[in-house]
């Protein structure tokens, strides 16, 4: 083989050099193999994400060598920087991504098993790997287990390091984006039927007292009729909690209560003044019943709305109360699972500010969703997930501000982000 010098010279045009893949949120970097050799490359003048990671090539380069000794993490041999590139060589680990194997949940026990220990010896070394998520696993037909990806790595004690790594828990200054339990968790939302989820999810519930829908005679205010009309729609819909006969927002209108899980008030109290909206163009994407849009134009000065649900009933419910306060919001129906490149329509409306509430936790194609939100430069999220996950997830894919708003009253973060 030649020696690094020499290739380092002639990269990127190297002969039998084989693309592997791009970061996601980054094309400035890339990973080739090369006669057995894994280069990872920064192409130094495109750069975007260097303030994303705990460690430069250098320092993983550094950190890798303190895993001298483990076989099932890349071994370090060179690490070359010049006025282009900035190149890591490591060995070539045999084997297939965890987050594109369906295994059985005796081969996870065994994987587990085996990680555990590599893990084990990571935190001998003192050393947290801190980002141990399906992508970052390498399976073998035989059951060898790799860790590979140290660009988040950190060095602490060795009880903080077997804490992060095996528990998540964050002990030190750097904190843990995934542990060994992301690994579970992502296993059984996988294995288990979306069905038992969602029984689950109804037995768990609480919903608020409801109150049955008011009754109205024919010759009433004919907007509370049009509002009755809607609610009933929404009861009938999919778009909050399927099977069950209930709209997602309540709201009092003219003395008329409308019933439903949240209150809407108190919705719109949270999200009026989050940002300037005059004059501006938003897309809200799981609109459900297009308050938040109307409003948005009613109230709040906004240009233009476009609201987007996969529920045609929960959107013709949407545009009778749009009517009834007299705007006019787009609305569009679109799967955001859907094969279709339904991402070119929406980023044609150019939108400053894109509202995304509750919706990423029902989309499979999480990735996809998260690069389309990429594309914007302010998006106001409600998330599920831990406030930590949220925020590093928007860090990740380009947002340099993000601001904690609050809570809702289901306890779930509520961000800002912005570039």
């Amino acid at each position: 083989m030649k020696n690094f010098r020499e290739i380092c010279e002639k990269f990127p045009n190297l002969d039998n050099i084989i693309f592997i893949s791009e970061s996601k949120f980054d094309s400035s970097r890339k990973t080739f193999l090369y006669n057995n050799l894994i280069i990872k490359a920064r192409k130094k003048s495109e750069d975007t994400t260097q303030q994303l990671r705990q460690n430069t090539l250098k320092q993983e380069y550094e950190l890798l060598n303190d895993c001298n000794g483990i076989d099932a993490v890349p071994q370090a041999f060179y690490y070359f920087d010049d006025n282009n590139y900035e190149l890591l060589f490591t060995n070539f680990l045999p084997g297939v991504r965890l987050s594109n194997l369906k295994v059985s949940i005796v081969n996870l026990f065994k994987i587990l098993i085996k990680l555990s220990g590599i893990l084990y010896h990571l935190s001998a070394r003192k050393i947290s790997h801190n980002d141990i998520v399906p992508e970052n696993i390498l399976i073998t037909n035989d059951f060898q287990v790799s860790l590979i990806d140290f660009d988040q790595a950190t060095k602490s004690k060795f009880t903080a390091a077997f804490l992060r790594q095996f528990t998540g828990i964050n002990i030190g200054e750097s904190k843990v984006n995934y542990s060994l339990i992301t690994v579970v968790k992502d296993y059984i939302k996988k294995k288990f039927p979306k069905t038992i989820f969602q029984i689950n999810k109804l037995m768990r519930k609480k919903f608020p007292e409801i109150k049955p829908l008011p009754e109205l005679k024919k010759d009433d205010d004919p907007k509370l009729l049009d509002l009755l009309k809607a609610w009933k729609l929404a009861q009938k819909s999919n778009a909050s909690s399927p099977g069950v006969p209930i709209a997602y927002y309540a709201l009092e209108y003219n003395g008329v209560y409308f019933p439903g899980e949240r209150s809407w008030i108190k919705r719109w109290n949270e999200l009026k003044n989050v940002s300037d909206y005059s004059g501006k163009t938003v897309l809200e994407l799981g609109c459900n019943m297009g308050l938040l849009s109307t409003f948005l134009l009613k109230d709040a000065g906004v240009q233009k709305c476009i609201g987007i649900d996969y529920d045609k009933k929960i959107l013709e419910t949407a545009e009778i109360i749009s009517e009834v306060f007299e705007v006019s919001p787009e609305f569009r129906q679109v799967n955001f699972d859907s094969t279709t490149t339904w991402e070119e329509e929406l980023l044609s409306f150019k939108a400053d500010i894109v509202f995304a509430l509750n919706v990423l936790n029902w989309v499979k194609d999480k990735e996809r969703f998260l690069w389309f939100l990429s594309k914007f430069n302010e998006v106001i999220f409600e998330g599920h997930d831990l406030p930590e996950n949220e925020k590093n997830r928007f860090k990740q894919i380009g947002f340099t501000s993000i601001e904690e708003i609050g809570y809702s009253e289901r306890e779930r973060i509520i961000l800002r982000c912005r570039k």
